[in-house]
């Protein structure tokens, strides 16, 4: 297996313009085999000799016909095989460099993950301490002062977070849990 995610390109992309040779030769051998054709003979007088002649002609182009289409068809059905070949040949290069890719870039998504599960820690302790002080305001409930102000309102109970999962990485919304002291 190659070492670098270049070198896997570069293979797929020769894999690839084998594939479209591969092609090009197919449709090729389609056209020809659409473009066959059949001579026909005619003979010039009616005479024994012509029309054995003629014959013999006929029955000679008839089996050279008979040959080169079977061999066309042959060409054809091993230019079919070759393709699928070379295409399954591609799908294996394509998972590689998926497989690659994935490899790469599962270090920087775990360190990712393991920053914003540290920042939402931080946030989630800043917004418990923020929650304590908008509940330590006590005013004094006598009548004839105004209502007092509502500091506080928890519209939103949930902060981003990150789980892993097997071979995958989960966003999901953690829930604050403002009753922990």
């Amino acid at each position: 297996m190659s070492q670098t995610l270049q070198e896997l390109q570069t293979e797929w992309n020769s894999i690839k313009a084998e594939i479209n040779a591969i092609k090009f030769q197919y449709e090729s051998l389609r056209n020809k085999r659409s473009n066959f054709h059949v001579t026909v003979l005619f003979t010039s007088d009616s005479s024994p000799e012509s029309l054995a002649l003629l014959q013999q002609q006929t029955q000679e182009e008839a089996n050279r016909w008979s040959l080169d289409l079977q061999q066309l068809d042959q060409e054809i059905q091993a230019t079919r095989i070759k393709l699928r070949q070379i295409r399954a040949k591609l799908a294996v290069k394509q998972a590689q460099i998926y497989r690659f890719q994935a490899q790469q870039n599962w270090i920087k998504l775990k360190q990712q993950y393991e920053r914003i599960n540290q920042l939402s820690n931080s946030l989630e302790a800043e917004i418990l301490s923020f929650y304590k002080t908008a509940e330590n305001f006590q005013p004094l409930p006598e009548e004839w002062l105004p209502k007092h102000p509502q500091l506080l309102e928890l519209e939103m109970t949930h902060i981003p977070y990150i789980q892993s999962e097997e071979k995958q990485f989960k966003l999901m919304g953690k829930p604050i849990d403002f009753n922990r002291e």
